[in-house]
């Protein structure tokens, strides 16, 4: 009779990303989870035939946390401010509130690729032509350059060196957005929040 399995496979990820959240992701071994689990090393190599491929797993949950988290403030922009904007925003607190979680995927990964291709890129850029009506390869390079800005501002934050109110954060990101027209050209459609402020680009 097969033996039963009393942990599932989405408890021990579970188990392994509050590990990583508590001590970082050199903590992760299989007495680590267990421990978290309140079970022995036995049900983890059920489920999973080495640690690699624990970790490989809660690799992927957590590109999904910070993209879900991401998504979210793309989505729930205030009435004043751009989508685009909000998608920095939520870049920039997922670092602040997932130490951790955004150490692995962009400081200290050693996954394939590293994360380097942010898999909310396209639907991004749909954003930016959509809003401001910069064409797709405009929209992409601008994003590129964005992305820079975003990830010094992120990596700030995530060390507890961004002294910023969230209202002065969404302002820098409005300056960022301003200096990159300079470059990219006057976008077809002025976003929201400058059109409110009365801004002539």
């Amino acid at each position: 009779m097969p033996a039963v399995r009393k942990v599932s496979k989405e408890q021990i990820i579970d188990a392994a990303v509050e590990v990583l959240r508590d001590d970082g992701f050199s903590a992760i071994n299989a007495r680590s989870v267990a421990k978290k689990l309140g079970c022995s090393t036995q049900p983890i190599y059920f489920s999973f035939k080495n640690m690699d491929e624990l970790k490989a797993a809660l690799t992927q949950r957590a590109i999904e946390l910070h993209t879900q988290r991401v998504r979210d403030s793309l989505c729930a922009h205030e009435g004043n401010d751009s989508r685009y904007s909000s998608y920095g925003m939520g870049f920039v607190k997922f670092a602040a509130e997932e130490k951790q979680l955004f150490r692995w995927l962009y400081l200290e990964g050693e996954q394939p690729g590293a994360y380097q291709s942010d898999i909310l890129t396209q639907e991004v850029i749909g954003v930016i032509v959509d809003e401001f009506g910069y064409a797709e390869d405009t929209a992409r390079r601008f994003h590129q350059d964005m992305i820079y800005f975003t990830y010094g501002l992120a990596i700030l934050a995530n060390t507890d060196h961004l002294y910023l109110t969230e209202t002065e954060l969404r302002e820098a990101f409005r300056r960022e957005f301003h200096a990159l027209i300079s470059i990219y050209g006057k976008p077809a459609k002025l976003p929201e929040f400058a059109v409110k402020a009365g801004v002539v680009l």
